[in-house]
């Protein structure tokens, strides 16, 4: 292992349209740190073996069985020559200088941190990509403070190899895998931070159905991973006080990404699709706690 190397980690399925702006983001850092890129990839052509192949820097390792994200960054890590691993979706571009301000923040004591996640210009501008973005990424914007975070998205995530390896790295779930990887982490008492100064913007394409799907399948999969063992009491609290609970987490969306986004009109305008998402991860979590059949294998 490199103790001065950082190794990229981007796990790949058709991802040739978004990974060619991501790799590409990353060939402007190449004289900043020392890093290497690992993508892990499972798609049946090799159109995104033949884009890495442009580029010197890049680990291009192919998998003929389909996996579930968190498996393709536990493969890539398996491979990762570097003491830091950064793992990014195959639509996240890193900003320029990110991997100098994330090897810093690590040289400062840091073992576990993400960064800023802005919606990339070269997203549809539709309702859908707004509304994941603004959804998924409500605690993320570049104009947060600092702060402690209970749990990371693993679009963009900064671990130390060591400590990932120690918690025996993502589990094969299809949905949720950073969640349940970096709250578990958190729960042994490492600490994990949210560094705003670390910049990366990713390319949100899917269409409403799906994002909507995503949504629920969440709001499924909550009540197996953070309360599994909640105990009837609970069971019964969130059965008649989750409608509030929704609107709460909802109503939170909202103000948060109309304080800190960059275009607060646009968040104002999304806002009544936020609180629709809400009841769709309500309904989705009243399954997972009506029918506790634990984390959904659906995608």
């Amino acid at each position: 292992m490199n103790a001065n190397k950082v190794s990229v980690i981007i796990p790949s399925y058709n991802s040739q349209e978004t990974l060619k702006y991501s790799l590409e983001g990353l060939s402007k850092q190449i004289r900043e740190v020392d890093f290497e890129v690992i993508v892990v990839d499972c798609s049946s052509h090799n159109e995104v073996e033949r884009l890495c192949t442009k580029y010197g820097f890049v680990n291009f390792h192919h998998e003929k069985k389909r996996f579930s994200p968190g498996i393709g960054r536990n493969i890539g890590a398996s491979l990762a020559q570097g003491d830091l691993l950064v793992f990014i979706d195959s639509d996240v571009i890193l900003e320029e200088n990110a991997l100098t301000r994330i090897r810093k923040h690590y040289n400062d004591g840091y073992k576990i941190f993400g960064g800023a996640l802005e919606l990339s210009d070269f997203s549809p501008g539709s309702v859908a990509s707004q509304l994941e973005h603004s959804f998924y990424n409500h605690e993320n914007q570049k104009n947060r403070p600092v702060k402690k975070r209970k749990n990371l998205s693993s679009a963009f995530l900064v671990v130390e190899k060591k400590l990932f390896d120690d918690a025996g790295g993502f589990k094969d779930i299809p949905r949720m895998q950073d969640t349940e990887l970096t709250e578990r982490i958190g729960s042994s008492g490492v600490e994990i931070y949210f560094f705003p100064d670390i910049v990366a913007y990713q390319i949100q394409d899917s269409k409403l159905s799906k994002v909507f799907r995503k949504i629920y399948i969440g709001g499924v999969n909550l009540p197996a991973i953070r309360y599994a063992d909640r105990g009837f009491m609970k069971t019964v609290f969130f059965f008649f006080f989750l409608p509030l609970i929704a609107l709460a987490k909802t109503g939170r969306i909202i103000l948060r990404n109309l304080r800190y986004c960059t275009h607060p009109l646009r968040e104002l305008a999304i806002s009544p699709m936020i609180l629709v998402s809400g009841f769709v991860w309500m309904t989705g979590f009243y399954k997972g706690i009506i029918f506790n059949k634990g984390i959904s294998k659906n995608r």
